[in-house]
């Protein structure tokens, strides 16, 4: 039955995660919004909860949202640093206000606050350097860079998973997470370099603006650093003391559950693309 409940879940977030990539910008540009606002909250319910912090969530997803719509703004529309404005000011507001509040431990309410803007608000919205002006100025929206991270990771996840099941012995990372093994890492490695040779081989019309290489090594870098960035968020879980972030996908827990690997994912790629689109 958990079986089927999971695998339900993920046919529907996948769904809506390819709808609202290949819809259009203004789909894109929402869906990561939402995507902030929900994890960030989750976020900060848990820090309440086991961490003896005294967040205010209100403020906090006015910070991870203002530093979300400054980024994505100076992606999409090339304005200034003024885009940042509402953020600074929330920034003050949340500095300011631990003055009259008389919480016993402000540092730590401070940290917990803003730590969702580097987290979680950072990743989702870099995805919009991925996704607007991939071939040069004014050349708009393409959801090729975006839905191909997201496809990477998935496949990263089902070859790791199929894999460390059927052949995984040697513990990849125990004292974090028992279940991931060596095996598993390498099986969804080859599977995701080789989801980035076939989809480059055989689409051209959407992979041909990029060298094999360039797509190759993003799928390394993706399998990389989604690994580091599931164990991030499984040793932030164990520093916790819990198993799932949240329960709003059944079967999978919550919003950090499901984008814990994209959350270092997608800078690590934003890094990488920088780099190899310079050299050729």
């Amino acid at each position: 039955m958990n079986f089927l409940i999971r695998t339900i879940t993920a046919v529907v977030f996948a769904f809506i995660m390819l709808f609202c990539i290949l819809k259009g910008a203004p789909w894109f540009i929402g869906l990561f919004a939402v995507c902030t606002i929900l994890s960030t909250l989750e976020y900060t319910g848990l820090a309440n909860r086991y961490r003896n912090a005294n967040v205010s969530r209100l403020w906090a997803v006015v910070a991870a949202f203002t530093f979300y719509a400054a980024i994505v703004g100076m992606t999409v529309m090339q304005r200034g640093a003024i885009l940042f404005l509402p953020f600074i000011f929330t920034l003050i507001v949340i500095m300011v206000r631990e003055l009259y509040s008389r919480k016993p431990s402000p540092i730590n309410d401070w940290v917990h606050t803003l730590f969702p803007v580097i987290y979680i608000a950072l990743p989702f919205a870099l995805t919009s350097m991925l996704a607007f002006n991939v071939n040069g100025p004014d050349t708009g929206y393409s959801p090729v860079i975006p839905l191909t991270l997201f496809v990477f990771l998935w496949c990263n996840d089902v070859g790791a998973y199929c894999t460390g099941c059927t052949i995984g012995r040697h513990k990849l990372f125990e004292r974090i997470s028992p279940k991931k093994t060596w095996e598993g890492s390498i099986g969804g490695a080859l599977l995701t370099m080789l989801a980035a040779f076939l989809l480059h081989r055989f689409l051209p019309d959407w992979y041909s603006f990029m060298p094999a290489w360039v797509w190759i090594g993003m799928a390394f870098i993706v399998v990389l650093f989604g690994t580091w960035g599931d164990l991030i968020e499984s040793l932030m879980k164990r520093e916790m003391g819990i198993k799932d972030s949240g329960r709003i996908l059944p079967g999978h827990g919550g919003m950090l559950d499901r984008f814990d690997s994209a959350l270092l994912a997608i800078p690590a790629t934003v890094v990488w693309l920088s780099i190899a689109m310079d050299r050729f």
